[in-house]
């Protein structure tokens, strides 16, 4: 009677710890500057290299561990969707003019990335852009349609001035007011 008590016992103190490998708070921070002399939008994502690893192999048909993924690699298309997806800009821009007269979006190539030992990923990408004018609209979902209480910050850099602003499921759209 007091082998199988003690077994239960040493069984939950096991299984405890290990319910506390899993980790409670979920981020990815991102900073997009427009680079004039280059006419295209930089940016950099910063988040849980597994987190962003297990979306794309549940839901995106990653099928690679992103450590074995290079930057010439066909998977690369695959985060690249992802990123277009869950981090949009759209900006005012000229089509056949100097004033506005459309809206457009930008379209993210990644340019390379990283895995870092502390467990981030870095993504470095990029978009043209030829002119941009007022509201810079900026949705930033990165991971919240696998955790619900991811938390995202950007900052945005237009002109050498910073606006930094912070995103939920709830609230994951934001505006960055461009000043001349």
């Amino acid at each position: 009677m007091f082998k199988p008590a003690l077994f239960l016992f040493v069984f939950i103190c096991m299984l405890v710890p290990s319910t506390s490998w899993s980790h409670q708070f979920y981020f990815a921070l991102a900073e997009i500057e427009y680079n004039e002399m280059a006419q295209s939008f930089e940016g950099s994502v910063v988040a849980t290299a597994h987190d962003l690893e297990l979306t794309l192999m549940n839901s995106y048909g990653l099928q690679t561990k992103l450590e074995k993924v290079t930057p010439k690699s066909s998977e690369v298309k695959i985060i690249e969707r992802y990123l277009n997806q869950f981090l949009t800009l759209r900006y005012g821009c000229a089509l056949d003019s100097n004033a506005i007269d459309a809206y457009c979006t930008a379209d993210w190539s990644i340019e390379s990335f990283q895995i870092l030992k502390n467990g981030t990923i870095e993504l470095y990408f990029s978009a043209p852009a030829k002119t941009i004018y007022t509201l810079v609209q900026v949705d930033f979902r990165f991971l919240m349609e696998s955790f619900p209480d991811q938390q995202n910050k950007l900052t945005f850099i237009y002109r050498e001035v910073r606006k930094t602003q912070s995103f939920t499921k709830t609230q994951s759209q934001h505006y960055f007011a461009l000043k001349p």
